[in-house]
């Protein structure tokens, strides 16, 4: 793992906008995902999930809904190709297979 002073646990749309926000910063950083970017929607939905809310309202900083369906549902699959795109798109400083179980401050304000 590379050194970091910020840190951001999961790879999932929440932690994928903050690496935007930190990086539109310039504040370093590294983003910790326990499986691959997206995983919960991957291994925790079922096959024929569809995002509950309507296709223009999946919008991540920087790259908003630009598909043929603005009202349509998104089905899991694609949402996981949105995200995986999203973060090449941002570049972000993902590491997968990082499981965090504690997080302790270095001592350093």
């Amino acid at each position: 793992m590379r050194d970091a002073h910020t840190l951001v646990i999961g790879g999932g749309q929440a932690g994928l906008a903050m690496s935007y926000h930190l990086r539109q910063h310039g504040i370093e950083h590294v983003v910790l995902e326990r499986g691959r970017i997206a995983e919960t929607w991957r291994t925790q939905r079922w096959d024929s999930f569809t995002v509950v809310g309507p296709n223009w309202s999946v919008s991540l900083p920087g790259a908003p809904y630009a598909g043929p369906d603005p009202n349509g549902f998104m089905p899991r699959d694609e949402l996981v190709h949105y995200l995986e795109s999203y973060a090449r798109l941002i570049s972000a400083p993902v590491e997968t297979g990082v499981a965090v179980r504690q997080v302790e401050p270095d001592g350093a304000h």
